[in-house]
């Protein structure tokens, strides 16, 4: 069933503390979650994927950012 594979739109609304689509899926990024928006509009949210990143133990998609010394150097 859909709803186990996905979180629910009230529990998407309480992991992002967010209602709105748009902040949600703003919030995820901030998050490090990964989304989808499928055909109707909906955002998607792996719920295997939350645990794995609340729990610590999903691999980072994004980059490492660090600052850029050679800018600095004349």
């Amino acid at each position: 069933m859909a709803s186990d594979l996905f979180l629910t739109p009230d529990e998407l609304e309480h992991l992002t503390g967010r209602r709105r689509g748009k902040e949600q899926r703003e919030q995820l990024d901030a998050m490090g979650v990964r989304w989808l928006v499928n055909a109707a509009g909906e955002t998607l949210v792996g719920r295997r994927h939350v645990e794995e990143v609340l729990c610590g133990t999903a691999s980072s998609d994004r980059k490492k950012r660090e600052p850029n010394f050679g800018a600095l150097a004349s």
